[in-house]
């Protein structure tokens, strides 16, 4: 399917950028482009091929996140988006995920911010909640959302200072879409907030990692969230690498108005674009090197701790990476990076708004030293 899947994408590049400006404005993936991307099902790349995936392996979702975000950051995100959702439903039993998975041209939402209450109603939970920053929100078939389960009045604890806390999916029909993604960068991911009233979800459609896998195989066994960390640091090598191609166009047509030589003659230009190449390359390999290890360690089923640390480690190796070369470009283009007909000025935008996600954030990175070290990282999602 690895293959297919990037022969699909890269026939997609086209469309993706003469959509890119409808994507920005509408705020959301364009409607043809939407098409595409369900038709050749790269929004399901973590779904069991049993199920109507790809099944993809981890070497395979990077190079896909890379090649998209290299294009449209919003497409990127929007196909890294359903991932997530899509590993978690190794969780389920059998027969939900067969249900929930039953369409493929389904997408889906989720959001890991414990925002929601699901107070146990018999074998239901009655849900009520709002959760920000739900990408794809209007796209998606299901959203998970992520609860604290209440019993009597008050969360349900696991233990001292520790409540329970499932995601709840729901249908789309059965959430209030907010519109409140108006934002500088990532337009077109249409992150709006979500709101559940009252609807009542069967305990069969909620899920904890403390479930256990059912899913055999690979894809069944390997972590996840480590993986989420390097498609992010994929994307952002996509966008670094994007980034330095605008630069090098631009040394080709922009005018000389200062005494001096010229864009593609300057020091400075030409130590980046040999450097931030050098490095981004670098940094794929490390990724691509640690995620392929962390793959083969699954399949065996010896993955150990140090082994997801060393996809964290390279994972926000390669976001620095991606940062440094975009930053890099729009620095060096000058004035020409303010015009919203740039690449830079886009990808500097996308950048900022990408570094808000909890992926990102360095207590990743502290739990990365914390394993290291032979602790336990405090993070309760690092390991899954």
């Amino acid at each position: 399917m690895h293959g297919t899947a990037l022969v699909a994408a890269r026939s997609l590049l086209p469309l993706i950028t003469q959509l890119r400006d409808t994507t920005e404005s509408e705020r959301r993936i364009a409607a043809p482009l939407v098409d595409a991307l369900r038709q050749a099902r790269l929004c399901r790349g973590a779904v069991p091929a049993s199920l109507g995936g790809l099944e993809l392996r981890g070497i395979e979702h990077l190079e896909l996140y890379e090649m998209l975000a290299r294009a449209e950051a919003s497409v990127g995100w929007i196909v890294w988006n359903n991932a997530l959702p899509c590993f978690f439903a190794r969780f389920f039993r059998p027969e939900a995920r067969a249900e929930i998975f039953a369409d493929g041209d389904w997408l889906y939402a989720s959001s890991t911010r414990p925002s929601g209450r699901a107070a146990v109603t018999g074998d239901a939970y009655r849900v009520n909640g709002r959760w920000a920053l739900v990408s794809g929100c209007e796209l998606a078939e299901w959203l998970a959302l992520r609860c604290t389960i209440e019993e009597n009045g008050a969360p349900r604890m696991l233990r001292t200072n520790v409540p329970e806390v499932r995601f709840v999916w729901l249908r789309r029909s059965e959430v209030e879409i907010l519109d409140t993604w108006h934002t500088g960068g990532l337009r077109g991911t249409g992150s709006h907030d979500v709101v559940v009233k009252d609807q009542l979800v069967p305990r069969r459609h909620s899920l904890s990692p403390s479930d256990g896998s059912s899913l055999a195989g690979t894809i069944g066994r390997v972590p996840i969230v480590c993986n989420m960390a390097a498609g992010y640091g994929a994307q952002l090598l996509g966008m670094g690498e994007a980034s330095i191609a605008a630069l090098v166009a631009l040394t080709a047509s922009k005018p000389v108005v200062d005494p001096g030589p010229t864009l593609g003659e300057r020091p400075a230009v030409l130590t980046a674009v040999a450097e931030q190449r050098t490095r981004l390359a670098a940094a794929r390999e490390h990724l691509h090197g640690a995620v392929a290890r962390l793959w083969t360690a699954s399949e065996q089923d010896k993955a150990a701790d140090l082994d997801v640390a060393a996809v964290y480690g390279a994972a926000h190796h390669a976001m620095a990476q991606g940062r440094a070369a975009v930053g890099a470009a729009y620095a060096l283009a000058g004035a020409s990076a303010l015009y919203t007909s740039s690449p830079l000025e886009r990808a500097h935008r996308d950048l900022h708004a990408m570094a808000a996600h909890v992926i990102a954030q360095p207590h990743y990175l502290e739990d990365t030293g914390r394993v290291q070290l032979g602790l336990k990282p405090v993070n309760p999602l690092y390991l899954v």
